[in-house]
């Protein structure tokens, strides 16, 4: 599906035990909307998790692990939304090396087929195209930040909060490290001679 990766069970039991304590415990605020050009933007809820080392590092390296690349984190938080609060069509980022990666961390009724809620994501160079992805509980999607999406809330009828952790990544690219190595080495080799 164009570069978008769907985990289920990402986390482990504990892990997923630890994010819904942060979460149920945060300081959620009102008022944050997706950046959209079309002027439809609608407020839901947000928590910043950019000072809490279980999602900046641990939770990172576990992401870093799994799709097999090396992060810097530019930003990290838990969104909320209840019946009303679909978000729009947006970009997290224009660069072609970033990732979106999100954690779905809300409890869902085994029978969960009309509760809507999903992820939105349109498929870059094919208009007709848009995936749907269920926010299966404990459930991780990694997509790049460039691609237009939105998150749905859940419909009137189921009364829990649509919760998704969202990291903001920005790969750290080989060749940087590998021009800073040569960089590096031409500049002790001219010392030594």
């Amino acid at each position: 599906m164009e570069n978008i990766n769907v985990y289920d069970n990402f986390l482990s039991n504990e892990d997923l035990q630890k994010c819904n304590e942060y979460v149920s415990c945060g300081n959620w605020v009102y008022g944050q909307s997706s950046a959209s050009s079309t002027g439809f933007n609608t407020p839901f809820w947000i928590m910043d998790l950019m000072k809490n080392e279980f999602f900046t590092d641990y939770l990172k390296t576990k992401i870093e692990k799994k799709l097999n690349k090396k992060f810097k984190l530019n930003r990290v938080y838990a969104n909320g939304q209840t019946y009303g609060q679909d978000g729009s069509f947006h970009q997290d980022d224009v660069k072609t090396n970033t990732t979106t990666f999100c954690i779905y961390v809300t409890q869902l009724p085994c029978d969960n087929d009309d509760l809507n809620g999903y992820l939105y994501i349109k498929i870059p160079n094919n208009a007709k195209y848009i995936a749907c992805i269920e926010p299966l509980y404990n459930r991780g999607v990694s997509f790049p930040s460039y691609y237009y999406h939105k998150g749905a809330a859940f419909n009137r009828y189921f009364l829990n909060m649509r919760l998704c952790i969202a990291f903001k990544l920005e790969e750290i690219l080989p060749e940087t490290t590998t021009s800073t190595a040569t960089t590096t080495s031409t500049a002790t080799t001219r010392l030594l001679l």
